[in-house]
């Protein structure tokens, strides 16, 4: 019986995540450009567009008008996720659209949101790669947080940088917010401390995870200092011109370890290619991005890192 449970969770598809800050970073041709790279490497991927508000990975795809999307999966129109994917012209790849023409998906409710998560984990793959919308919402993040890989995407902007690391934040304190459950003081006191000129003066985790002890003790401090460790996201920084630009990355390591106890990864950089850009304005697959493009080496590279 133990060996039959073991096998039945060693077929869950494994889940990247893909998220960081604000648009305008290039998450979605990483998410793609992972994606294609797993696929080729003979992983069974799909690519989900979790942007509920404002879908279009299907237009970076080349798809100009997708025969299904999402959305028919959450109203009903189709009975599970399997029936919402579509063949793209990479083998092994498989793509889920996201609902860019309707409202519906825009703020899911709960239970939508947990249906749509327990239906990702039943998608017959290896590996799941979503891209999420921009920003930091309570359902940005609870996707973000569902996943294996933990992936951030920054440029090397000071501006891309700062909301790449409250994106992080963010999804270190929504973890502690859900964990803290049915206790108003300890709930209470994590919504204080998102506010960081907050009254209390909890600046840091580590002076939160002081103030959890003394509301609900050392017990409940430590299952919240575990799983913020858990927490380790793998930080990509995008359009790198020059060597300057790969320190992006660093930087966030070093002040998520020091205000949040955690310990994210960084995976180096994609050279900024303007050929993209010219692939986008023409909705031409960015699959097909020359492949001695460095762009398309350097994901490579970070996809055999997080593998």
């Amino acid at each position: 019986m133990e060996v039959e449970k073991n096998l039945q969770i060693d077929t869950y598809p494994q889940i990247w995540a893909v998220g960081g800050g604000k648009g305008g970073i290039g998450k979605s041709t990483v998410s793609i450009l992972l994606a294609f790279w797993l696929a080729r490497m003979g992983k069974r991927t799909i690519l989900v567009d979790l942007d509920l508000g404002g879908a279009n990975l299907h237009t970076l795809m080349g798809i100009k008008s997708p025969p299904k999307t999402l959305n028919d999966f959450v109203t009903r129109r189709l009975d599970s996720l399997e029936e919402v994917c579509i063949d793209t012209d990479i083998a092994d790849l498989r793509l889920i659209c996201g609902a860019s023409d309707v409202l519906t998906l825009a703020n899911p409710h709960v239970a939508q949101k947990i249906k749509i998560i327990h239906h990702i984990r039943k998608l017959d793959a290896d590996y799941i790669v979503l891209d999420l919308g921009a920003g930091t919402s309570f359902n940005v993040l609870d996707f973000f947080l569902v996943a294996e890989r933990k992936i951030v995407v920054l440029t090397p902007q000071p501006t891309s940088i700062q909301n790449a690391y409250s994106f992080v934040r963010n999804a270190v304190y929504r973890q502690l917010s859900k964990l803290a459950g049915q206790q108003p003081p300890l709930q209470a006191l994590i919504r204080s401390a998102m506010d960081e000129n907050n009254e209390l003066r909890v600046r840091t985790i580590r002076d939160l995870l002081q103030a959890a002890e003394d509301i609900s003790g050392k017990e409940m401090m430590e299952k919240l200092q575990k799983e913020i460790e858990a927490i380790r996201p793998a930080v990509i920084t995008n359009m790198v011109v020059n060597s300057n630009d790969k320190n992006a990355g660093r930087v966030i390591q070093l002040v998520s370890e020091k205000y949040l106890m955690i310990y994210p990864r960084n995976y180096g950089g994609i050279a900024f290619d303007k050929q993209i850009n010219q692939m986008v304005s023409d909705m031409v697959p960015i699959t097909r991005l020359v492949q001695s493009s460095d762009a398309f080496a350097n994901t490579y590279d970070i996809t055999m890192k997080l593998l």
